[in-house]
């Protein structure tokens, strides 16, 4: 399912460029039920020794979005837009609730007044979809350098790992929802509309994280890009990674 919350502001939001921490915390403390807000952030749903929280959530959208390179923060003119998504359908409803409940929210220091809010259940129903980025998706592997010290490669969508990585990922989300493979496995992403202002590198609190934004096609079993709009694409999606959101069905050119 997909949240889409529409906020208001007495006057333009300021706001780290790495924000990514704040609006996962504002989401934490949206939801109606304290139980499962703790337990999403201390646990999640376990599939062998992995743990996936299931949600996944966009950048902050405003009417403006202005850079100030002094101060190293942005400027988002209201009103203002979040999507999170999720295939556990109770965790949009106890965000849906909390919000509306609450109407004012906090993202770091700033209060965020709760306009409007709706929901959306996309379905696909075809063997290939087009997708545009809504946060960067981080696709990575631990590797190790000859002394035995590791390091993180981010891989880039020109990349054969890259599909490959995203693939296994889904699979994994759909064992764990769904409690079975898709019927079939095969997985393929293609760069659509990607350049190289779509390579972004973030922080999330301390840590970097490379990502990439842009429009790509995706190909595979319905029930798994269904996953890949609900779950996010590749890594780190609870922290703000991979969001996406459906342009087209059907894709045959």
């Amino acid at each position: 399912m997909q949240l889409t919350i529409s906020f208001t502001a007495l006057e333009p939001v300021e706001l780290p460029v790495h924000y990514g921490h704040l609006v996962q915390g504002m989401i934490y403390r949206g939801m109606e039920n304290p139980l499962l807000s703790r337990y999403l952030h201390e646990q999640g749903f376990q599939l062998e020794k992995r743990r996936f929280k299931l949600f996944t959530f966009s950048r902050l959208m405003g009417q403006e979005v202005n850079f100030n390179r002094d101060k190293k923060t942005l400027t988002l003119t209201p009103p203002l837009k979040l999507v999170i998504c999720s295939p556990i359908s109770f965790i949009i409803k106890e965000l849906g609730t909390g919000f509306l409940r609450q109407g004012e929210v906090r993202i770091g220091t700033t209060r965020l007044n709760v306009k409007e809010i709706s929901t959306a259940a996309p379905k696909v129903e075809t063997d290939r979809i087009r997708v545009s980025l809504l946060s960067p998706m981080a696709v990575y592997s631990t590797l190790q350098y000859a002394d035995g010290r590791k390091y993180t490669y981010y891989y880039s969508p020109f990349e054969p790992k890259f599909g490959e990585l995203i693939g296994a990922n889904l699979i994994k989300k759909h064992c764990l929802i769904h409690g079975a493979p898709p019927l079939s496995e095969i997985f393929f992403i293609r760069a659509i509309q990607v350049s190289e202002k779509d390579y972004l590198i973030t922080y999330y609190k301390n840590f970097i994280v490379k990502g990439w934004m842009g429009t790509y096609e995706l190909r595979g079993d319905p029930s798994l890009l269904e996953i890949a709009l609900t779950t996010g694409l590749g890594a780190k999606n609870s922290q703000g990674y991979g969001c996406c959101e459906l342009l087209q069905t059907d894709i045959r050119n």
